[in-house]
């Protein structure tokens, strides 16, 4: 008869439990409903719009200042992700009374946190190009939706690539190894834009995407221009002007590691070989007050601890891209450097991923160091005192929630249900165990007075 009447309290702590737990800690890990084919748009001006929802780059429409973009959908909107053609001026989404600002940042490829759900959202949208909208219920987001962290403060690894496609094709395992893998914070920045081939910086930011870069990149204001000498290359830019702009990346970063290109710029390219040209200048320069003196006074001077180069033969080592990664699911970070380099789509007749041959995406040789040389052990952060993983992963979780006031307010009330969820869970287990407790003590006495 006790059994039972404990059996049946028990129970009823497990519905109480199930009960006054807030039922969101719950809802919130279930898969989000994509819901952009169901969705009704309409356009204070416009009305044909198909082509924000045929999921393709080259369809886009011209958005003026004042243009009012309502989603309409049967199912609450929880989340939005844009696809802009160019990097877009400050927006708003209109959420019943909620205002959300956007766009500050400049993303290419926007997510957008809706406290709230509605069933009809407004974008006040600015001058830009609009390429896809897509919308979701609110839960998890598919993996292909890009929710960008802005470029660090500051950061572990600095790489820099010439073009889009070079981070993968000579930097090979580096970005799925370390940012995916160890969750080092690795801000990727380029000399050079593509904005003459609008396909290619979204195809830019699908392949570090694809690898576990989640910092957005920095990409210069200088345009691709083809070389075959680094005296030809010298001529087409203001080298001045990109030495000023490799200063000031080093100084905002303040990255441990560094790694740049071939000083022979791989097959030859002229502007490679002034990437690494003006590196090695950069490196030097950094840590002087006196050179460019803007960037120092902004940012504070900087001296690099490892300067790494593609195929230095001095201090040279080979990389380990053969690895399994538990961070992709076993597959190797040279596998992950052909998948993200299989998002150049435009660039797959011309290029590979090699671990072979004069291309080789593992080696690389430290070019300059403070901390003194590598023992072989294939490193690029030995002799520097680093955060271990977790802090480090933890340090990146906290960059996520200043993207927006809205994913702010996303990621504070995920961590909200998270500290509700485990305080309930104390509070019940507590409430189980006193009881216990007392159900025995009960016992204990009725014994003493029978006896």
């Amino acid at each position: 008869m006790k059994h039972r009447m404990f059996g049946t309290f028990f129970i009823a702590v497990c519905l109480l439990f199930w009960c006054v737990v807030p039922q969101t800690v719950f809802a919130a890990q279930e898969p989000a409903e994509e819901l952009t084919d169901t969705l009704v748009l309409s356009h204070n001006r416009l009305t044909a719009l198909s082509k924000l929802t045929d999921a393709s780059y080259t369809s886009k429409i011209q958005m003026q200042t004042g243009d009012e973009l309502t989603l309409s959908s049967d199912t609450p909107i929880g989340a939005l992700y844009l696809i802009f053609d160019r990097p877009p001026a400050p927006y708003t989404v209109q959420n019943g009374e909620t205002t959300i600002h956007c766009g500050e940042n400049g993303f290419l490829h926007e997510t957008i946190y809706i406290p709230n759900p509605q069933t009809e959202i407004t974008i006040h949208l600015s001058e830009s190009v609009l390429c896809d909208v897509y919308a979701f219920s609110k839960g998890t987001l598919p993996d292909f939706v890009q929710d960008w962290n802005k470029p660090y403060d500051d950061c572990d690894l600095l790489l820099l690539p010439t073009h889009a496609d070079d981070e993968h094709i000579f930097f090979g395992g580096i970005m799925p190894y370390y940012a995916g893998q160890q969750g080092k914070k690795v801000q990727v920045a380029y000399l050079t834009n593509h904005w003459g081939e609008p396909y290619r910086p979204h195809e830019l930011l699908n392949g570090l995407w694809t690898v576990g870069v989640r910092a957005y990149p920095v990409i210069s204001e200088f345009n691709d221009l083809y070389s075959m000498s680094l005296d030809h290359a010298k001529t087409l830019y203001d080298t001045e002007q990109m030495l000023a702009y490799q200063v000031e990346l080093l100084r905002r970063f303040k990255p441990e590691v560094v790694i740049g290109h071939d000083v022979n710029g791989e097959y030859g390219h002229g502007v490679h070989q002034l990437n690494t040209y003006l590196l090695m200048q950069a490196v030097e320069q950094s840590a002087d007050p006196n050179a460019f003196a803007d960037s120092a006074q902004k940012y504070g001077t900087f001296d690099v601890p490892k300067t790494y180069l593609h195929l230095y033969e001095k201090n040279a080592f080979v990389m380990d891209v053969d690895e399994p990664l538990s961070a992709f699911g076993g597959k190797t970070a040279y596998e992950m450097a052909v998948e993200g380099f299989a998002q150049h789509r435009s660039q797959q007749k011309w290029f590979s991923v090699e671990k072979s041959g004069k291309y080789d995406c593992r080696k690389f040789g430290l070019y300059r160091t403070t901390v003194g040389l590598d023992t072989g052990i294939g490193d690029l952060f030995e002799h520097i005192k680093t955060m271990d993983a977790t802090q480090t992963m933890e340090r990146v979780g906290d960059l996520t929630i200043t993207k927006s006031s809205a994913a702010a307010q996303s990621s504070k009330q995920e961590q909200t249900q998270n500290s509700t969820m485990l305080l309930w869970i104390g509070i019940c287990s507590g409430a189980v165990i006193v009881c216990g407790i007392v159900l025995f003590a009960l016992r204990r006495m009725k014994r003493r007075t029978h006896r």
